[in-house]
């Protein structure tokens, strides 16, 4: 038990790392206010400073996290401890999938520094988070491509969709920890402009999170079909229970997503005086009297917080489904489902 609890813990690490770099880079792009419109220019500059620095510790992060996961690969790779696994570690590197795939991360991990360090001082560029973003997108293409989802076939379908399936989820479950963090306390906090760019910001992030939240669930469904392929399977599995958990959470993101959506952004255009392009108003208020805009930013400040919190549920919930054999091998290894995925790789090589 001890053991798995160590194989899991980097790659939570990992994806966690990887959805707020993701999410962070997104919200630079699309959510935060221009920093050209004169009434929000110092809220847009105090914004992108504190951005700046979760971006630099999420980098930090996934460099950390990437060495880790390499050294646990290595050791349910070999079956070795962690004291001998820089004789094989070689070895793992250059001659197999898993490996090749790694050395990727390095080159981009050093674009990721790179721009941040360019980054720092030009926060008003737009290409260099673009640039990035392109970076953090290899990454999760690195990381689709070796796990379940790749023994399909490099560049095969089911590895499109869980790379489609991750990223999505990086913008939409970044950018709520990335609101919740620092977006979103850093602009109530201002005495001016604070409950306005809020409004903007929660505008921008709602209809950014209705995009995502589709192709996460289409993706979401052809992943569990593909790993699962049967009712007994998800009841009666491991590897099934888990989905359901995380299905689970993933119902009451949507539950709270629509209750920000269609209440809380509607309230903050209402008390802010702006309305959405061609959509009517909500007359919904739960308040028995007429709130102020600041109160209602903080209504949908904690949350958010709630839903951040579901979000790091849900990604250790995927950590232990990659450490997971899929359901779909039920067939092959009889009842013996306690083994995890890369415990059978390694059998197969040894």
């Amino acid at each position: 038990m001890e053991k798995g609890f160590l194989h899991i813990v980097p790659t939570a690490f990992d994806l966690l790392a990887l959805f707020i770099c993701i999410g962070a880079l997104v919200c630079r792009l699309y959510v935060l206010p221009p920093i050209g419109r004169v009434s929000d220019s110092s809220v847009s500059e105090i914004l992108r400073t504190r951005l700046w620095h979760l971006i630099v510790a999420a980098v930090a992060m996934l460099t950390i996290s990437s060495v880790a996961e390499l050294f646990m690969r290595v050791m349910e790779m070999s079956g070795r401890p962690l004291s001998e696994i820089f004789f094989v570690m070689p070895v793992v590197i250059l001659r197999t999938h898993y490996g090749n795939l790694w050395l990727i991360r390095p080159a981009a991990l050093v674009a990721l520094w790179i721009g941040w360090w360019v980054g720092r001082k030009r926060l008003d560029s737009r290409a260099i988070p673009v640039f990035m973003l392109g970076a953090g997108v290899v990454i999760a293409i690195t990381r689709s491509a070796s796990g379940h989802a790749a023994d399909m076939g490099d560049l095969a379908l089911p590895e499109l969709m869980d790379c489609l399936h991750l990223l999505s989820g990086s913008i939409w479950g970044g950018g709520l920890i990335v609101l919740s963090t620092i977006a979103l306390p850093t602009a109530i906090r201002q005495p001016d402009r604070g409950g306005a760019v809020v409004t903007d910001m929660a505008r921008r992030f709602s209809k950014l999170a209705g995009i995502t939240l589709g192709i996460v669930a289409i993706t979401a469904t052809y992943n569990a079909w593909l790993e699962v392929r049967s009712l007994h399977a998800l009841w009666e599995t491991p590897y099934g229970q888990l989905v359901i958990v995380k299905v689970m959470l993933l119902l009451t993101l949507v539950v709270l997503g629509a209750s920000n959506r269609y209440i809380s952004v509607l309230l903050l255009q209402h008390l802010s005086g702006r309305h959405l392009s061609g959509r009517k108003s909500l007359h919904i208020n739960p308040f028995q009297h007429k709130p102020e805009l600041v109160h209602v930013a903080r209504w949908f400040m904690h949350k958010v917080w709630a839903e951040s919190v579901i979000i790091i549920l849900v990604l250790i919930c995927t950590a232990l489904l990659l450490h997971k054999t899929p359901a779909r091998h039920l067939s092959h290894i009889g009842h013996n489902m306690g083994k995890s995925g890369m415990e059978e790789k390694r059998s197969h090589i040894e």
